[in-house]
């Protein structure tokens, strides 16, 4: 690993790279195939819910709570520490449960002569309002999807573009597959954190894609395969360090960070593995494939001519 740092190995990616379309390609399938058949575990803040914010006279544990609220059928409530002083929990139910009214009453039940206890405050989230967020998410993604290909085109070349926004729909669609198949609740904080990844995953793209256009500035374009598993293998040193000490960061907030940032850390971790991965075997082979097509497309222009 050591020679890693020191100098640019001279791995052959591109040499592997239809084997990593098919992996790629088989993994898109099956997450489309998930979102169709087994869908999404939709949070509070798409479906709509009850949200009652409580303040105990004492620290607790929110893992006795949980229990305590299993006790009434509320077994599938979300519940959130406030502050620091763990002794504030945000309780949040799914709208199927019943009305606000109800669910207070059943939380009361799950506590009284347990816990002393205040509610500060009790919220019904309207599924139009939920809807209406789920929307706005959508949007979000796909005027983040726009932004960038416009930028990457304008500062590179249409053909870098389109090689960078391919394995950004990849990422987030394996995401979301991923969720889908583990039956994870997607609320705003999984979505934040899927427009973080493709955040990270581009700027992972665009530094290969900075070393592939100094290289074919200093030797050309003739040997393009050549030419982008140089520029990966000079960017791999960095590529380790960033994606690695990244994962041990996230892998540190998923086991310790508590229950209400499991999946915000789950979505993180699977989108910079999988966003490492796109950028080495998706976005740097696609230059190359496009590369093909419009040589082939020029050639037969020119024997047609």
């Amino acid at each position: 690993m050591r020679n890693l740092f020191v100098e640019p190995p001279n791995i052959d990616f591109l040499k592997i790279r239809k084997l990593g379309y098919l992996f790629s390609l088989s993994l898109l399938i099956l997450s489309l195939g998930l979102f169709f058949t087994k869908g999404f575990n939709l949070g509070l803040d798409f479906t709509g819910g009850t949200s009652i914010q409580i303040k105990f006279n004492q620290q607790i544990k929110v893992s006795q709570i949980r229990l305590s609220l299993k006790e009434v059928g509320l077994d599938d409530a979300l519940i959130q520490e406030v502050g620091t002083n763990k002794n504030e929990v945000d309780i949040r139910v799914p709208v199927k449960k019943g009305s606000s009214s109800i669910v207070l009453e059943k939380v009361k039940k799950a506590l009284d002569g347990k816990y002393q206890y205040e509610v500060r405050k009790v919220e019904f989230i309207d599924a139009l309002v939920g809807s209406e967020m789920a929307k706005a998410s959508i949007y979000s993604i796909i005027m983040v999807m726009i932004g960038i290909l416009l930028f990457v085109g304008y500062r590179y070349e249409p053909i870098f573009a389109i090689a960078a926004i391919i394995p950004l729909f990849h990422d987030a669609i394996i995401t979301f597959g991923v969720f889908s198949l583990l039956n994870k609740e997607i609320d705003l904080t999984v979505i934040a954190a899927i427009l973080t990844v493709l955040g990270y995953s581009l700027n992972d793209t665009i530094i290969i894609f900075d070393r592939i256009r100094e290289n074919i500035k200093v030797r050309g374009r003739k040997n393009m395969e050549s030419l982008i598993n140089r520029s990966i293998n000079e960017n791999l040193a960095r590529t380790v360090i960033t994606s690695g000490t990244a994962l041990f960061a996230v892998i540190a907030l998923y086991f310790f960070g508590g229950e209400s940032l499991q999946n915000f850390a789950l979505a993180l971790l699977i989108g910079i593995i999988f966003g490492t991965y796109s950028s080495i075997y998706v976005a740097a082979p696609l230059i190359l494939e496009v590369e093909k097509i419009l040589k082939e497309k020029t050639k037969k222009q020119t024997v047609g001519a």
